[in-house]
């Protein structure tokens, strides 16, 4: 099943489209905002929905927010009549918007604009429930954004259910140690792949070897998170990774006790990160991509290729240095070069959850399940006395 905090994608093309994205945030927003509030985020939705009908390859995402504070609304367009919106007249209040846009603002509690001339714009609007607040705790050594879709047709495409999955805790100060926190992602994959080593007429047929399906589900994604979550403060990346393995291995209930079962995790990719005001550690295995972004310069985030139930030794680890209003971009497999495009497209201002739907835009290379996680570095608005 694919999670609530995924983004629903619904291309508008047509007015049967806008019903569908009203229909999907009035799901999104049951159990979360109250009567008044989802009737102010469908007049958000429809407004926002007439607008990308009229635009090139125009796109609506919807999900409820993790932090349970609200739903969130993106939407984007391959527009190559973009131009820059005219300067704003007070504040930072976007101005030239349109009618559309205006009325999408006015009923955001949060409205966050990205415009690429020639390229098209990219939007975020959220209704949260009432005192609640999207800003990241004061204490949170890293401002979170993250835009997760499915391929087209959902399960029935993909074979299996829906596997990717992201996950970022904060810790506060602890004895020395300042603030901390650790990031990790999956890249799910469902579909057994390669061609058999013998035909039905039993000649042999040269080429890499079937791949056994993947035993990755969704019990198996809560307990890897778990697991990460229960670590303590400072554990090495690498070691994150071991107890990973180890806990799997100890749990008959996932069917993963047997090492050829846990090595049929197959080609579901794992990374974690830990970070504090000054570094990273990043262990990957497997297809998740990343770098540390600084101002006009990135450094690459290396993945070993391995399973979680394949390649016994302790996995490699990187460390990079890394300071206040840097940014860390990890994103799966059907993305390319999301860092690079991060500095093309000036993303370092823009809001991270904006900058993960800016760089899905402009980044995605096929039709796939794709995650992209930004974070950035927010240590310099640390109150002093939670460091």
């Amino acid at each position: 099943m694919f999670p609530d905090h995924g983004h629903r994608r619904i291309a508008v093309a047509s007015p049967d489209d806008i019903a569908t994205a009203r229909r999907i945030a009035a799901e999104r927003a049951e159990g979360v905002l109250a009567a008044d509030e989802a009737a102010r985020l469908d007049r958000l939705v429809a407004a926002l929905a007439e607008h990308a009908l009229g635009r090139p390859d125009g796109t609506l995402l919807i999900a409820r927010m993790r932090s349970g504070a609200g739903v969130e609304c993106l939407a984007y367009d391959r527009d190559p009549a973009t131009t820059e919106p005219p300067a704003p007249s007070e504040g930072d209040a976007p101005a030239g918007l349109g009618i559309g846009l205006e009325t999408v603002r006015a009923q955001a509690d949060r409205f966050h604009i990205h415009v690429t001339p020639g390229i098209g714009s990219a939007l975020l609007a959220r209704v949260l429930r009432p005192g609640a607040d999207d800003a990241p705790p004061a204490d949170a050594m890293v401002q979170t954004g993250a835009v997760m879709v499915e391929r087209s047709g959902g399960e029935a495409a993909r074979g299996g259910p829906f596997i990717d999955h992201w996950f970022v805790r904060c810790a506060p100060a602890r004895g020395g140690d300042g603030p901390c926190g650790i990031a990790l992602m999956i890249d799910g994959d469902t579909v057994a792949g390669g061609i058999a080593g013998v035909n039905p007429e039993g000649a042999d047929v040269y080429g890499p070897p079937r791949y056994p399906p993947t035993v990755m589900t969704p019990g198996v994604i809560r307990q890897v998170e778990t697991v990460v979550a229960a670590t303590v403060p400072g554990l090495p990346a690498p070691m994150v990774v071991n107890a990973i393995r180890r806990d799997l291995k100890g749990r008959p209930e996932l069917g993963l006790s047997e090492d050829r079962s846990l090595a049929q995790i197959g080609r579901a990719a794992v990374a974690v990160l830990r970070f504090d005001a000054k570094a990273v550690d990043y262990t990957a295995l497997g297809t998740v991509a990343g770098a540390v972004v600084r101002p006009q310069e990135l450094t690459a985030l290396g993945a070993r290729w391995a399973l979680i139930g394949f390649n016994p030794l302790a996995p490699a680890a990187v460390h990079l240095l890394w300071g206040p209003g840097d940014h860390v971009v990890l994103y799966t497999g059907g993305c390319a070069r999301l860092p690079a495009l991060f500095i093309r497209r000036d993303l370092r201002m823009v809001e991270p959850t904006l900058a993960a739907l800016v760089l899905l835009r402009d980044g995605a290379v096929c039709d796939d399940d794709h995650t992209v996680l930004v974070l950035r570095n927010r240590a310099d608005q640390v109150p002093a006395s939670a460091v």
